[in-house]
């Protein structure tokens, strides 16, 4: 068991701020996590799939016989951060939270969840009838040489502010994120999408491998980040904790033969029934205030701390049945359709 101070800073700024931009996350139609709605990695796929499972072009699933994995990642974040903003003309105030998982993750964990992830997925899809093209077939072919050396390769490390993460002026959130590639494959750093200017070659690989192709993503979240404000509301900020296989951008998404294929998202987050984090009451901040003359500017700031304990074991079991679970749901669809 892991244990951390977290600390939750809030700092009130007499000043001019910039606006920020606005970006919407895509991922169709998930749903606002829910902590109450847990999952129970028992049940039969088929009893979650209607609450679970947002497709778009479903009717090409009954042509997939045989599938090739050309790209797949599992993302851990492994931090969040959020800043709220209030205020107007000269004067605004903003208030800041940061949240991490205590200790920091560990790399041959998180490779074990991803290499076991694609293991039980290759073992499954054979099991009901899809065949796997094997990944030495895949890395001969010429296309797929060219396109792949684009690709990363190794655990990656990464900043992003956007997606199921927006910013605006009222307020913005971020969180870091680890990349993970099963068995060390090279695999794009975007792996939940597939750009339209790359259809073509996908169509050109997919004839003499007569296979349709598979991009896989899937998101271990460690909670949420939280921000608001606005002219008349006070600036707010937090970050809670809750492990969650994220809604949205946890996907699989085909294509091949038939062009621009199904895609396959979670629309409702997998939140396991225990969770590895325990988090300690709020310690009371005391207010600092410091003054920039140059400036004009007033900063006042406030820190309090949490403890937060961390089951790391539970934490990794809890990704691979999600994982796990995530898979089988959208494997039992797939074969309904045929």
């Amino acid at each position: 068991m892991k244990f951390a101070r977290v600390f939750l800073t809030s700092i009130i700024l007499t000043s001019i701020q910039h606006g920020f931009a606005v970006t919407l996350g895509g991922g169709g139609d998930p749903r606002p996590l829910d902590r109450s709605q847990t999952f129970d990695f028992a049940a039969n796929p088929a009893n979650n799939t209607a609450t679970y499972v947002a497709t778009q072009a479903d009717g090409k699933l009954k042509g997939i016989k045989r599938v090739a994995i050309t790209n797949m990642c599992v993302q851990f974040v492994n931090s969040k951060s959020a800043s709220g903003n209030s205020g107007a003309g000269t004067r605004s105030y903003t208030r800041s939270a940061e949240g991490g998982i205590p200790g920091g993750l560990d790399e041959a964990k998180m490779q074990a969840v991803a290499d076991g992830w694609l293991a039980q997925i290759e073992s499954d899809f054979r099991a009901a009838g899809i065949d796997i093209v094997p990944y030495e077939e895949l890395t001969a072919n010429e296309l797929f040489k060219k396109y792949s050396a684009k690709y990363d390769q190794g655990i990656r490390v990464g900043e992003r502010s956007d997606g199921a993460y927006a910013s605006s002026s009222k307020g913005f959130t971020s969180e870091s994120v680890v990349y993970v590639s099963p068995k060390g494959r090279p695999f794009a750093i975007d792996c939940g999408t597939i750009s339209p200017v790359s259809t073509s070659t996908f169509v050109r690989m997919s004839y003499p491998m007569n296979a349709e192709f598979l991009t896989i993503s899937a998101v271990i979240d460690m909670g949420t980040a939280k921000a608001s404000g606005g002219l008349l509301r006070g600036a707010r900020a937090n970050v809670d904790f809750i492990q969650h296989l994220r809604a949205g951008d946890s996907q699989f998404q085909f294509i091949g033969k038939m062009g621009p294929g199904t895609r396959l998202w979670l629309k409702q987050s997998i939140v396991p029934q225990n969770d590895p984090f325990t988090v300690g009451t709020k310690s009371k901040g005391e207010f600092k205030g410091s003054a920039d003359d140059l400036t004009n500017t007033t900063t006042l700031t406030t820190t309090s701390a949490q403890s937060v304990a961390f089951n790391e074991d539970l934490y990794y079991r809890n990704a691979a049945d999600s994982l796990h679970a995530m898979h089988q749901m959208f494997l039992f669809y797939m074969t309904s359709r045929r």
